[in-house]
């Protein structure tokens, strides 16, 4: 499995983003959330890396195409390719992992302020609507993701 590993603040995924050549039609964003504590992830216990490990154990080429982190927004599967990460919702989208766990309380910090930047930017690149961000859980019945105290109600009133 390729990777870009590459991790990215505001702007510069922006500006990314903005640059990016996409051939394939992008007609979602689908969002989840890792189930691992931000605990975790800062002490390097998750990251990036252990990512691709479970997902090559899995047998998958790619996987989401981002990881959004307290320390910016991490580039993991190319979002030019096909990702895997929704079932039948990764066709034409592109998959966001949010660090945390989103069920008993909402995002806040870093996390979110960094995914409101990321939804924005890929809203405006892809011509999308705030309709076109999608859960995990409407692909895959059995996840919470991106976490149940998550709404569509909540995730559009913080993007508009």
């Amino acid at each position: 499995m390729r990777i870009i590993n590459k991790c990215l603040d505001k702007k510069e995924f922006r500006e990314y983003i903005l640059k990016k050549k996409v051939e394939r039609k992008i007609d979602k964003i689908v969002l989840h959330h890792t189930w691992d504590t931000i605990s975790q992830w800062k002490k390097g216990k998750i990251s990036v890396s252990y990512y691709k490990k479970m997902y090559e154990k899995k047998g998958w080429e790619s996987g989401p195409h981002l990881f959004v982190a307290p320390e910016g927004i991490w580039l993991f599967t190319d979002i030019a390719e096909q990702g895997r990460h929704a079932n039948a919702g990764n066709k034409g989208s592109i998959g966001i992992e949010m660090v945390g766990r989103y069920d008993e309380k909402l995002p806040s910090g870093k996390v979110w302020k960094n995914t409101k930047s990321v939804l924005k930017a890929l809203l405006k690149k892809f011509d999308l609507s705030v309709k076109d961000i999608h859960f995990h859980r409407e692909y895959n019945k059995s996840k919470s993701c991106p976490g149940r105290a998550i709404t569509k109600k909540w995730v559009r009133k913080e993007i508009c």
